[in-house]
C-alpha cells in the first residue's frame, strides 16, 4: 500500500483532505434527494398527486418493514465481499445507476396514471430508491468508520461527512421545497429537477468512490460467518443496545417533522412561502455549528456534549406546540435551535458508533462495521417510517382537507406531530443516553488491547 493510502487509512494520525472530500461529496447529491423525498413526498403525493395520506403513509411504513430485510442483509454481506474495488466501495459503486432510476421514477410519475395503477407506480419506486438508498448508505458509513481508529479523526471524517449532508438538505431545503410545494408547477419541477440529481449523483458516486484510497486488507473477510450471528452480535453488544434505543426513540417523535414543516407553514402559520426561510435557517445553523461541535470534541466527552445538544432540540421542537397564525418568528427560533442541535447527533453519533465496533471487535475479534451501520440504519428508518405513516393516518383521522383551510382538530394534530412528539421522544432518549459507558477513556484502553493483538 503506497504511503497516501497508509495515511488516509489511520495508519498515520490524520486524515487527508482529499479523502475527507471524496468520501463527502457523493453524501451531498444522496441526501439531496433524500431530504426531498422525507419533507416533499407526503404532501406532493397528497396536494399534487391527489392520494390519500393514509395510503401514502402506510406505502412509507411498509418500505420501513422492507428495510428490516435489506439493511441487515446488506450490511452482512458487505462485510464478507470479496472484490478489487474492496468490500464497502464495491457497494457504493454498485448503487450509484439504481438511485438515479428510482430517482426519476419517484418524481415522474406518467400523467396518465390513476388510482390503482397509481399507487403501484408510487409504492414500486419508494421501495426502489430506499433499497438503493441502503446499497449506499450502509457501505459508506461502514467505510468511513474503517477509515481511522483515533477518536478525533474520526469525529473529523464523520464532521466533514456531515457538511456534506447538510450542503445537500440546503439545497433539498431551499431549492427544491418551494418548487415542488407549488401545486400547479410542482409536478413539472420535480421531474426536471430530479433528473438533474440522477445525473449529478451518478458521476459524483462513481468518480469519488474511485478515488477513495483502498480498504484496509486485514480487515477483509473478518465479518461474521451468517447474517444471523451478527444481528446476535449487535444485540448482544450492551452500547450498541443504548445507542439503538435512543436512535429509534428520537428518530419516532422526529421523523415526521420534516414532512410536517410543509403543513404546518401552509395551514397553520398561513406563511408557506417562507417555507425555504425556515429550511435556511436550519441547514446553515446546523452547517455553520459543526466546527463549533468538533472544537467542543477535542476539550470535553462526546457523550455530554451530545446530551446538551438533546436538550436544546428538545426545547426547539417543543416551541412549535405554540405555533399559530403569524408567529413565522417562533418558526424561525425552532430551526435555529435544532439545527444546531442536530449536527451534534449527526457528527458525534457516527464516530461513536465506529467506538462501538472497536468494542464488539475487542469481543468476537470480528470487524463487523456494515452489519453494526445497517442496524442503526435500520432504526433509524423504522422510527421515521412509522412516524411518516402515523402522520398519514393521523392527518387523514383529523379530517385534513388539501388546499384548503383546516379544522381546528386537523391543525392540532399537526401541532403534535411537529412539536409534542419529538420533544417527549428526544427526551426519553437524552435520559437513556445518560447511562452510556463507552467513553473516550474506557475507548482508549479498548484500543490499547487491540493494537497489543496485531503487534
Amino acid at each position: 500500500m503506497d504511503e497516501a493510502s497508509r495515511s488516509a487509512l489511520g495508519e498515520s494520525k490524520r486524515v487527508s483532505a482529499s479523502t475527507l472530500a471524496n468520501y463527502a461529496l457523493p453524501v451531498v447529491s444522496l441526501q439531496f434527494v433524500y431530504m426531498m423525498v422525507l419533507v416533499m413526498y407526503m404532501n406532493f403525493a397528497t396536494d399534487v398527486l391527489a392520494l390519500a395520506p393514509a395510503a401514502v403513509g402506510t406505502i412509507f411504513f411498509l418500505s420501513k418493514v422492507w428495510d428490516a430485510f435489506s439493511d441487515p442483509l446488506v450490511g452482512y454481506l458487505s462485510d464478507r465481499t470479496h472484490s478489487r474495488f474492496g468490500r464497502r466501495r464495491s457497494w457504493m459503486l454498485a448503487s450509484a445507476l439504481p438511485v438515479a432510476v428510482m430517482t426519476v421514477m419517484l418524481w415522474s410519475p406518467p400523467r396518465e396514471l390513476e388510482g390503482t395503477a397509481l399507487y403501484a407506480w408510487v409504492a414500486f419506486s419508494v421501495f426502489g430508491f430506499y433499497t438503493a438508498y441502503t446499497v449506499f448508505y450502509v457501505p459508506q458509513l461502514a467505510y468511513g468508520a474503517e477509515v481511522t481508529s483515533e477518536p478525533g479523526e474520526r469525529n473529523r471524517i464523520f464532521g466533514v461527512r456531515q457538511v456534506g449532508y447538510t450542503v445537500g438538505m440546503l439545497g433539498a431545503f431551499t431549492l427544491a421545497a418551494p418548487l415542488i410545494a407549488d401545486t400547479e408547477t410542482g409536478r413539472e419541477s420535480a421531474a426536471t429537477l430530479a433528473r438533474w440529481l440522477a445525473v449529478t449523483g451518478f458521476v459524483l458516486t462513481l468518480a469519488c468512490t474511485l478515488r477513495l484510497p483502498a480498504e484496509r486488507p486485514e480487515y477483509a473477510g473478518r465479518g461474521a460467518t451468517n447474517p444471523l450471528r451478527a444481528l446476535r452480535d449487535v444485540m448482544r453488544n450492551r452500547h450498541a443496545r443504548l445507542l439503538l434505543f435512543v436512535y429509534f426513540i428520537e428518530v419516532l417523535g422526529i421523523g415526521g417533522t420534516s414532512a410536517m414543516t410543509v403543513y404546518v407553514l401552509k395551514y397553520v402559520t398561513k406563511a408557506v412561502d417562507q417555507l425555504g426561510l425556515v429550511f435556511l435557517v436550519y441547514t446553515v445553523s446546523s452547517l455553520v455549528t459543526i466546527p463549533f461541535w468538533l472544537w467542543l470534541g477535542k476539550r470535553y466527552e462526546r457523550k455530554y456534549i451530545w446530551i446538551v445538544a438533546m436538550a436544546v432540540q428538545a426545547i426547539g421542537y417543543g416551541s412549535m406546540a405554540f405555533q399559530d397564525e403569524g408567529r413565522i418568528a417562533l418558526m424561525i427560533f425552532s430551526s435555529l435551535l435544532t439545527g444546531m442541535a442536530t449536527s451534534c447527533g449527526q457528527t458525534f453519533g457516527h464516530a461513536i458508533k465506529a467506538d462501538v465496533v472497536d468494542y464488539d471487535e475487542h469481543m468476537t475479534g470480528e470487524r463487523k462495521e456494515g452489519a453494526y451501520f445497517a442496524v442503526w440504519s435500520l432504526a433509524s428508518k423504522l422510527g421515521s417510517g412509522l412516524m411518516v405513516a402515523i402522520s398519514g393516518v393521523a392527518l387523514q383521522a383529523s379530517g385534513f382537507t388539501p388546499n384548503v383551510e383546516q379544522a381546528s382538530l386537523t391543525k392540532w394534530t399537526i401541532l403534535l406531530l411537529m412539536g409534542g412528539a419529538p420533544f417527549l421522544t428526544i427526551t426519553i432518549g437524552m435520559l437513556a443516553f445518560t447511562r452510556f459507558e463507552l467513553t473516550g477513556s474506557e475507548h482508549a484502553k479498548i484500543r490499547t488491547a487491540l493494537d497489543a493483538r496485531t503487534a
